[in-house]
């Protein structure tokens, strides 16, 4: 996997391009544009916010028709969320501009937001800018539309794969946005992520695929346990490469899925490590427990408690924050069996704590959490930040 910026990292008949349509009040790159000039099988979560933003509402009844996919049309500075039929039809209209300009129908253009809630999209602006936008596809340009899709975030956040699928290459580009308001959900993922590959895939083999690779990446971050009205993360597969259909079983599928994980991943730690006023990335293992899902609830837990980030940004191992925090959730937890370690630091052990001194084994960037609840066999990881004094400035000021 390749995480580092290349000129040419989009998978074969993808095109992307990113402009200033000045909907921010800066002059930054703030209109994204992700094209294919093949037809695509596409596969996307969003959140599960009873609050959802008119583009998400827009793309999941596009993508319930089944019907191909061509491009995705991505504006940030703002949500066009809580905008009524208003926010609906300029959803529309921005699909509509950017299908008339590639010789497309609405319905084969995503379209998506994230910024400000509560407020109407520029349209003059964004249908102003979209010739530009399209003039501008290149396979190189795939760093603008990650740049344009940025909020709060202060780098664009980019990586790519490839992997070999009956003897083709099969490669990946995957770009997502999120710093803040960062707890995602999103059911069968403010963050935005969108993966491209050349793969031949079919559409049921594609939406599983996708389910596995979100819940283990983007549904396994949390940065303030806000969940956004906006999170997305939508798949776009060409069938580019000449690979067999993967279907939904096999070593063909094992091993897409495998890839796309990755990236997935990949892309979410980079969303934790850029969070707002963030000085810890913090990875915290829940072992031990009788089922994936009381394991994954009793991790979450730990990682959105205020009371355990404030103690890790100020690197102070106060284990009994963690131990309260999964102690709020209803499971199988004794804590009278229960471990607890702090960067490879036991601190707590079989009901008991333990004396270690404290040398500062804490301060660095990396924090690693290990619980271990002795009582079962399941095992799962989440990933968060602390919270510092930077992070309620930037949300003091956001607006």
């Amino acid at each position: 996997m390749n995480s580092q910026l290349r000129h040419t990292v989009l998978p074969s008949g993808f095109k992307a391009s990113g402009v200033c349509a000045h909907i921010k009040k800066s002059a930054k790159l703030d209109l994204a544009l992700l094209y294919s000039e093949r037809p695509c099988v596409a596969a996307g979560m969003f959140t599960t916010n009873m609050v959802k933003a008119a583009p998400v509402e827009a793309c999941i009844k596009i993508l319930k028709g089944n019907k191909p996919v061509r491009a995705i049309v991505a504006n940030s500075g703002n949500a066009n969320c809580m905008t009524g039929a208003r926010g609906s039809k300029d959803a529309l209209t921005t699909a509509q501009a950017v299908a008339s300009e590639l010789a497309l129908e609405p319905y084969e253009v995503l379209v998506s937001s994230t910024g400000i809630i509560g407020k109407f999209l520029p349209m003059e602006k964004i249908v102003a800018a979209v010739p530009h936008l399209v003039s501008s596809l290149s396979q190189e340009k795939l760093k603008s539309a990650a740049e344009a899709i940025m909020t709060t975030d202060t780098f664009a956040k980019i990586v790519t794969n490839s992997i070999k699928i009956g003897g083709k290459k099969v490669s990946f580009a995957g770009i997502a946005k999120g710093a803040g308001m960062i707890a995602p959900n999103m059911k069968h993922a403010t963050m935005l992520a969108y993966v491209l590959t050349d793969a031949a895939i079919s559409k049921k083999a594609l939406d599983k695929a996708v389910e596995e690779g979100v819940t283990s990446s983007f549904n396994s971050i949390t940065i303030d346990g806000c969940m956004s009205t906006n999170d997305s993360a939508v798949v776009l597969a060409n069938a580019a490469a000449g690979n067999k259909l993967i279907s939904v079983a096999g070593r063909d599928y094992d091993v897409f899925a495998k890839a796309l994980k990755m990236v997935c991943l990949e892309l979410a730690k980079m969303i934790v490590r850029d969070a707002e006023g963030a000085t810890k990335f913090i990875e915290i293992t829940v072992r031990g427990v009788k089922n994936s899902h009381e394991a994954k609830r009793l991790a979450l837990s730990v990682a959105n408690s205020n009371l355990f980030k404030c103690a890790m940004f100020g690197s102070d191992p106060n284990w009994g924050r963690i131990a309260a925090a999964l102690g709020a959730v209803d499971s199988g937890l004794v804590w009278q069996k229960m471990d607890i370690a702090l960067n490879g630091q036991p601190v707590f052990r079989k009901g008991k704590p333990v004396i270690f001194k404290n040398d500062g084994f804490l301060k660095g960037h990396l924090i690693e959490v290990d619980v271990d609840l002795n009582n079962g066999k399941a095992c799962e990881r989440v990933y968060t930040c602390d919270l510092s004094y930077e992070y309620v400035r930037i949300n003091a000021e956001y607006n």
